[in-house]
């Protein structure tokens, strides 16, 4: 019976979808947003090859609760899409939270989350997902932007009326910087300087690799001692060689 009210829940909701284009009501209260975020201000391509991860984190502010979301985006620029992820988002404990990447030849992608047994998504402002690409040049500019994803899906939150209306839109445009794996002070070498360079942000509050990425030289998505260690590794021990940074 569980199964059969979500289904029957899920078709609901998908039902409110279509019929958007005639119960659209004003946004109560002040003006919903979304939005984008990278983090560290840019995407990263690491030379000489590449391709570079990137995370473009999706946010949204509602101050008043929402019953459902969906938002779907078009992306272009010298990148490949990989996936869709929740980590970290305002929505990642609801269990249905549906990604629609049918249109991704033609760099489209729909994201929605849905309460279904949770209460409403309350007011706040964090995450929504995150898209998650692989830079595929050393220069240029990525952009993200709402678009209409057939056949009547576009940028909607859905009060608990249930009516929708679409929140304020904020477009992406990032540019890409290409950087050295290791190369933290940014002088387009790798040498013991580094070392010291990451050294002295992780242990004595000294400025970040620049950019951030060149630090994690592991490719772990993080950055601390075990990068200084793998650095030293690499330089003196002829250690494997060093991986594209990741920063989330």
């Amino acid at each position: 019976m569980k199964g059969v009210r979500l289904v029957l829940s899920l078709i609901f909701f998908l039902g409110l979808i279509l019929l958007f284009s005639s119960t659209y009501a004003q946004d109560p209260g002040a003006p919903d947003t979304v939005y984008f975020t990278t983090k560290y201000n840019g995407l990263f391509y690491p030379l000489p090859s590449g391709p570079g991860l990137a995370f473009i984190h999706i946010n949204f502010f509602n101050d008043d609760s929402v019953a459902g979301i969906s938002a779907p985006f078009i992306f272009s620029g010298p990148l490949a899409y990989d996936s869709v992820s929740f980590r970290d988002s305002r929505v990642d404990s609801l269990e249905y939270h549906p990604v629609n990447d049918s249109l991704i030849s033609q760099k489209k992608v729909l994201v929605g989350a849905i309460p279904v047994k949770e209460e409403n998504i309350p007011p706040g402002r964090g995450y929504l997902t995150t898209l998650c690409f692989r830079i595929t040049s050393d220069t240029g500019t990525v952009t993200v932007d709402t678009s209409f994803f057939p056949p009547n899906n576009r940028l909607t939150f859905v009060t608990s009326e249930p009516k929708g209306y679409t929140p304020v839109f904020v477009k992406a445009v990032i540019p890409i910087t290409a950087y050295k794996p290791g190369d933290a002070n940014h002088d387009m070498s790798v040498s013991v300087t580094d070392v010291i360079h990451l050294i002295n942000y992780l242990f004595k509050g000294g400025p970040p690799p620049d950019p951030i990425v060149s630090g994690d030289v592991n490719g772990d998505c993080k950055l601390d001692v075990t990068d200084v260690i793998y650095l030293i590794n690499y330089l003196f021990k002829g250690g494997p060689a060093l991986k594209p940074g990741c920063a989330w």
